[in-house]
């Protein structure tokens, strides 16, 4: 099989959080109940419940003017994922058939190994099931040739799905488009 991989372009994002909603729609997860703190991002950070989010960041820019970057956060299904390294139950393993980081929760033991080990703060512990949860990329989609969820949900073409060397070419000629300090992150791995 073809490696594939998730190209997110945050230029293209406009932060409308339909990819939010569709993996919460796909994965069967429940609302989390938050409270206004000033912001548009909600929930505050990932959990056991949310699989993906969009952070907002506001700033100001060299004119005075406030602007908003928007950062999409899921797991990046690492090709040598400490998560996966740690593991001692093999909950956490590679899907060879679609390169994903792949998690078997009745696998899961919740000792929370991954948690720690993760260096982007991905895995979130349930203490109501004692599990660990996290994005498996929409697997049961890609297995049966259709794009994750919330590649299909983005209207503004953020976030796209295909061959990585394609997805990677895609990504070079973006960065030429937008010049300036434009960059590629995860093109080495």
């Amino acid at each position: 099989m073809t490696e594939k991989i998730k190209l997110y372009d945050d230029s293209k994002c406009t932060a409308c959080r339909g990819c939010q909603l569709a993996c919460k729609q796909w994965n069967a997860l429940k609302a989390s109940q938050t409270e206004n703190r000033g912001t548009y991002q909600n929930p505050p950070a990932l959990n056991p419940n949310t699989f993906m989010l969009i952070h907002f960041q506001d700033y100001v820019d060299k004119q005075g003017n406030v602007k908003w970057l928007f950062r999409k956060e899921a797991c990046m299904h690492c090709t040598d994922a400490a998560c996966v390294t740690v593991c001692p139950s093999g909950a956490l393993h590679y899907n060879k058939a679609t390169g994903t980081v792949g998690l078997d929760h009745d696998k899961c033991i919740g000792c929370k190994e991954c948690v720690a080990a993760c260096p982007f703060e991905i895995p979130r512990w349930d203490a109501a099931t004692d599990k660990v949860y996290k994005c498996d990329m929409c697997e049961s989609r890609i297995t049966n040739g259709l794009e994750p969820a919330c590649v299909k949900a983005c209207p503004t073409g953020a976030l796209s799905w295909g061959p990585k060397e394609k997805m990677l070419k895609t990504a070079a000629k973006r960065v030429e488009q937008l010049g300036g300090d434009a960059t590629t992150y995860g093109d080495k791995y």
